[in-house]
């Protein structure tokens, strides 16, 4: 191969490799579907994961592995858990007995970290599932919410919850990549 074949030969390699880079789809099980911007780390909130700091008869508070420098607390009391994430010493409670629901609940057991391409140490929200029993009839009902809180600079707090639906967990990454511009929920608003 001479040197002008080499060179239009790796020319077109570069190209074909920068296609691929910012090809706005791929496919996924057989199916076309559109590249995010953003990914995802999880982190393990399973009680066999964390570290207990205190434990009663009401409730325990554990602290669980840390991501991009902010600490996870599980605080569970009277039948409810919930998180607090510390980040440099200030403490943000997400307070989903406050924000989400009333009824009793669980956590699932891990968060879901979300960061634009490449910025790991700089996520932008988070992402849990908390399941809730809502019907004080039938003890056994239970309705597993998505938690979308959003992660900006000046504030972590709680901005929506995703219902069950088939694509929930798109539904609650797309609310994260859009949650720098949601208002927190600071507290339920009665029906």
């Amino acid at each position: 191969m001479n040197k002008k074949s080499k060179f239009i030969y790796l020319i077109g390699l570069f190209l074909l490799g920068l296609s691929s880079l910012f090809a706005d789809t791929n496919y996924e099980n057989g199916k076309e579907r559109e590249l995010s911007l953003y990914e995802s780390s999880y982190t393990s909130i399973a009680q066999k994961d964390c570290q207990t700091l205190e434990s009663d008869n009401l409730g325990s508070i554990q602290e669980c592995e840390s991501f991009a420098g902010m600490k996870v607390t599980v605080i569970e009391g009277d039948i409810r858990q919930s998180i607090t994430l510390t980040r440099e010493g200030k403490q943000y409670d997400l307070n989903f007995w406050n924000t989400i629901s009333y009824g009793f609940s669980s956590l699932g057991l891990e968060l879901e970290w979300r960061y634009l391409h490449n910025q790991f140490d700089n996520p932008v929200g988070v992402i849990v599932r908390l399941e809730v029993n809502e019907d004080e009839d039938d003890m056994e009902k239970v309705t597993s919410y998505l938690v979308v809180s959003k992660i900006t600079e000046k504030e972590i707090c709680v901005v929506g919850k995703v219902t069950p639906q088939k694509s929930q967990k798109e539904s609650a990454r797309e609310m994260v990549e859009k949650s720098a511009t949601m208002s927190c929920i600071s507290t339920l608003k009665l029906k």
